[in-house]
């Protein structure tokens, strides 16, 4: 019986097989996988990782032979990844580029290679920050590509930059954690728009709205509201509202004359003019303004330093609030104090609304 027991427990002191193949892994062998799987190619994986072709091509077979499985197909003048080698693709894409963030975090220097991820605020008026976006994509293309991903509740951004499942983001709301630092990125005016005959017949704004229906993006909360309070400020009461989750059905709606709806000022461009929706405001502007966002923790990552460099440019000119907290950009070692835009003075808007 005791030597029964004494041979289990030396059963469970034994390694698994899983276990010890772990140990066994060369992951300079892995990474050679990753880089003929990035490129599909063993010429520009040995380019990349300053190896001769030979030594990617046995560092790829002893990993396969520890594996027990082929990783590619071997065909004339090409390769490809089997069904094994794509999931272990997948799983080592993760871990590099994870691998890559955890070191631009620290490192003076930089360093990129992995793909920015960028929530954004779901609106129709998302102009302005779609313009910014276009910048950074030209600022961040040579270290990384860009990945975007929408949203339509501002406190689910902050989670997501929060748990790290996004770099940065663009919200309609200022910030209030003291963990995030934010700068602003830019401001959408907003105007009413129906159709020219509409607006013909209906001299009085405020008949006109008793007239017709409100229509309105059903999941564009914060707009709406705006919108609301912009009206009530106006003494203006909508009694009937359309909802909807298409804005274009808002505009075909308003088009047609049969309600009123708001759009972006910078829409109202010739294509809309020549159409039958004309634009106007009341009291004045209704201005929707965009913040980008980020961890305080990120700011050495080179993904962050590329965005606060575009926010300090186009802030040029404009007074942050008194005693707002500046983060710093980091290169070759040293810290450089960047001066963002956290909190400013409202811009004087032109006063002339198409009518």
């Amino acid at each position: 019986m005791e030597e029964g027991m004494d041979k289990t427990k030396e059963a469970k002191d034994q390694p698994s097989s899983s276990m010890k193949k772990l140990k066994d892994i060369n992951w300079n062998q892995v990474y050679y996988f990753y880089e003929v799987a990035r490129k599909m190619s063993m010429k520009e994986a040995a380019e990349v990782t300053g190896v001769s072709i030979p030594t990617v091509s046995e560092q790829i077979k002893r990993l396969e032979t520890l594996l027990e499985t082929p990783l590619f197909h071997r065909r004339p003048r090409r390769i490809e990844l089997t069904v094994e080698g794509e999931t272990l693709y997948k799983h080592a894409k993760q871990m590099f580029e994870s691998g890559l963030r955890f070191l631009d975090v620290v490192s003076p220097t930089l360093i990129g290679g992995y793909p920015v991820r960028i929530g954004m605020q779901e609106t129709f008026s998302a102009g302005p920050a779609m313009e910014f976006l276009l910048k950074y994509f030209d600022a961040y293309s040579p270290f990384g590509t860009v990945h975007t991903f929408r949203e339509t509740m501002p406190d689910r951004l902050v989670e997501r930059v929060y748990n790290g499942e996004l770099d940065w983001a663009v919200s309609l709301n200022q910030p209030t954690s003291p963990r995030l630092e934010y700068g602003k990125v830019g401001s959408a005016e907003i105007v009413f728009c129906a159709s020219a005959e509409m607006l013909e017949r209906y001299k009085n704004r405020t008949e006109l709205f008793a007239a017709l229906p409100l229509a309105r993006c059903r999941w564009d909360e914060q707009l709406n509201k705006l919108i609301s309070d912009h009206l009530n400020a106006a003494d203006i009461f909508v009694e009937e509202i359309i909802e909807s989750d298409h804005w274009d059905l808002c505009l075909k709606l308003a088009e047609q004359g049969k309600c009123v709806t708001a759009v972006a000022k910078s829409f109202t461009g010739q294509a809309l003019q020549q159409g039958n929706l004309r634009t106007f405001s009341l009291s004045g502007p209704i201005v929707l303004s965009f913040y980008a966002f980020w961890r305080q923790s990120s700011g050495r990552m080179i993904a962050i330093r590329k965005l606060t460099e575009l926010l300090e440019k186009d802030s040029r000119g404009l007074r942050p609030r008194p005693g707002a907290p500046s983060p710093t950009a980091t290169g070759g070692g040293d810290s450089v104090p960047i001066e963002l835009p956290h909190h400013f003075e409202q811009e004087p808007l032109d006063d002339k609304y198409p009518r």
